[in-house]
């Protein structure tokens, strides 16, 4: 089992394919199917729920896969019991290489997180903002909690209505203590997305299929070629 990314801060960011359709994933299972993306997020409460981990296992794709089981409080797609979660993430882990969990289920998920450590599979602990912005304050307190409680990364997404809140965004990064993804939804949420992977920004979502899986999230295969063409990503000749 590996990481999702090799190295602490990759530099240009991983994009993470983001999948909330089970057509979309059976897709990707074909071998000869080249997703643009480094990993793929599997939206496993975006799926139908006739569809369990036996039948997800099976169809397995060979891109490394982030695991999101997003709880109701912060934007699942479907309410899914906090054990029912968890079942399923361990199950899921066994072929996983990064596991997404909200910083506010982290205390009671020791046990998960601790499997995760074990079998190397990268924590993504994250948190979410739809309607708003929150201080700087409020960012190192969840990063730091995070991290106390064995996070590899930290990943804030958060609506954005004005410049100033974007470029509060750029602070997040400048005061973070390690690998932190971070993005903006809403109208201003592609812009600012493409101003924090040059940041620094470890992770960047797009969507693979035809619907996005947050507001503000750029298609998969747009954002890479955009990367590509970034100065700040350029290999020298």
């Amino acid at each position: 089992m590996h990481h999702l990314f090799p190295e602490s801060k990759p530099y240009p960011p991983y994009v993470i394919g983001a999948v909330t359709d089970w057509d979309t994933w059976l897709d990707l299972s074909d071998p000869a199917g080249m997703p643009p993306c480094n990993a793929v997020e599997l939206r496993v409460d975006a799926l139908p729920a006739s569809i369990d981990c036996d039948t997800i296992l099976n169809h397995w794709i060979w891109k490394p896969v982030l695991v999101t089981i997003r709880r109701q409080e912060e934007g699942a797609f479907r309410p899914i019991p906090d054990a029912e979660r968890m079942d399923a993430a361990c199950r899921l882990m066994s072929r996983a290489s990064g596991l997404d969990w909200e910083i506010a289920c982290m205390p009671q998920a020791t046990e998960l997180l601790k499997e995760a450590k074990n079998a190397s599979v990268t924590i993504v602990a994250s948190a979410h903002f739809f309607d708003r912005m929150p201080e700087l304050d409020t960012f190192r307190r969840l990063e730091e909690q995070a991290r106390n409680q064995g996070a590899d990364v930290v990943k804030f997404a958060f609506r954005l209505r004005t410049l100033d809140e974007m470029m509060r965004g750029t602070e997040i990064l400048s005061h973070a203590t390690g690998p932190t993804a971070i993005m903006g939804m809403g109208p201003l949420g592609p812009t600012s997305r493409l101003l924090y992977a040059q940041l620094g920004s470890v992770l960047v979502y797009g969507y693979l299929g035809d619907n996005e899986s947050a507001p503000g999230q750029w298609p998969a295969h747009l954002f890479q070629n955009a990367l590509l063409n970034l100065e700040a990503f350029r290999t020298p000749e």
